[in-house]
């Protein structure tokens, strides 16, 4: 608190003296928090960034886990599949780990808990055709969280490719994601369980000339982050991946942020090249 002070006028040190009591989880990022802030030239900068926080879900340990309960109680008594039938599925392709592969572990427990001991559990996408053939045709794909919709529907369209049989049903569960891709999702026949739903952080919070305002501040925030780093361009990430313009995250030590999110939160460089310090860390291989 003394380092912001010393760095920040009063007004400013006011509002995030506010948002600390809306989002806890920011007091121990006061170093991060501050340079965000000296990023911005403007109040109206200022304004835009804080707003976002105030909006930002962080999602800790106990409510990560109360999702998680939720998401076992959807599997076991909404959604229609028999344990004997149902595999549970990442939908990791290549040989790195990823999000769902840890939702898929953590799923485990509540699954036993509410009843479920001898459900298949498949780590990787491949596999589910084979598995298919021993009679496991209730198929349940499960991640972190969805941004675009792009992944997991490329996902669906290869399954149906590599299973031509009236007997196969699929259903999705996320954690959390975007509401405007949960929707693409359902529109396409697919049932789709996610506790948490999120807007776009600006374009379905600010309209007309505030949502060009935000939009145009946004833009100028960008401007300030390095254009590339080794294979990865910042164009490819402005407002987050396929503009998704996330709010969310895992407590640090529980899942890696997705690019889905703003990249003023997460981007790893400055316009100079010089490390920053975010408030979150995004790994991907070559991404530092």
């Amino acid at each position: 608190m003394r380092k912001i002070k010393q760095h920040i006028n009063k007004e400013d040190f006011n509002d995030i003296f506010r948002l600390y009591s809306k989002q806890p989880w920011l007091c121990d990022k006061e170093d991060s928090l501050l340079e965000l802030i000296m990023l911005c030239d403007t109040k109206l900068h200022k304004d835009l960034v804080i707003d976002l926080l105030k909006e930002f879900n962080f999602l800790d340990q106990k409510v990560f886990s109360n999702y998680l309960n939720l998401i076992a109680d959807f599997i076991i008594v909404d959604s229609g599949f028999d344990e004997a039938n149902c595999q549970i599925a990442a939908i990791t392709y290549d040989d790195e780990a990823d999000s769902s592969q840890k939702i898929l572990d953590n799923i485990k427990m509540p699954l036993f808990q509410q009843g479920w001991s001898n459900v298949k559990t498949v780590n990787r996408f491949g596999a589910i055709p084979k598995n298919f053939k021993d009679d496991k045709y209730q198929i349940i794909l499960v991640d972190e969280f969805i941004g675009s919709g792009k992944t997991i529907l490329g996902r669906l369209k290869q399954l149906k490719n590599d299973i031509k049989d009236e007997k196969l049903e699929i259903k999705i569960c996320f954690v959390a994601g975007m509401d405007s891709a949960i929707k693409r999702i359902e529109k396409e026949g697919y049932e789709v369980f996610c506790p948490l739903r999120l807007p776009r952080g600006i374009s379905e919070r600010f309209k007309d000339s505030q949502l060009i305002k935000a939009k145009d501040l946004m833009c100028d925030l960008e401007k300030k982050l390095c254009n590339s780093i080794n294979a990865f361009n910042l164009s490819d990430y402005s407002f987050g991946y396929n503009e998704a313009e996330a709010l969310y995250s895992l407590e640090s030590c529980l899942g890696n942020t997705p690019n889905s999110v703003f990249p003023i939160f997460w981007w790893p460089k400055d316009i100079g090249e010089k490390n920053r310090n975010t408030m979150l860390t995004r790994f991907e291989r070559g991404l530092k």
